[in-house]
């Protein structure tokens, strides 16, 4: 049975992949825009642009993934603790009744 912390792990990792890969491609592509123009001197703008987003974004979508991840962990940790609670309650009303 899959953890809902591994299941998490997945799909954060699947839109950070796509999240990444769109960036890299508007930016790559941005970057060629300005080349092939001819304005080199626009590189000046779009590449510290391009760093302080892909930085920024990748940061941020690492830093939301993890508390997404823990989280899932919380979740699991709580689904483990109401069973051990439930089983305690059954032996308690065992006791109980003798």
């Amino acid at each position: 049975m899959d953890s809902q912390a591994s299941k998490e792990k997945r799909v954060v990792s699947t839109i950070e992949k796509g999240v990444m890969f769109f960036m890299y491609a508007l930016f790559g592509l941005m970057n060629i825009g300005v080349m092939l123009s001819g304005e080199f001197s626009g590189l000046f703008v779009t590449i510290p642009i391009t760093v302080f987003s892909l930085g920024l974004t990748k940061w941020g979508l690492k830093w939301q993934n993890e508390r997404y991840i823990r989280s899932a962990e919380n979740q699991d940790s709580i689904g483990s603790l109401k069973i051990t609670v439930e089983k305690l309650e059954k032996r308690i009303s065992k006791l109980e009744d003798k």
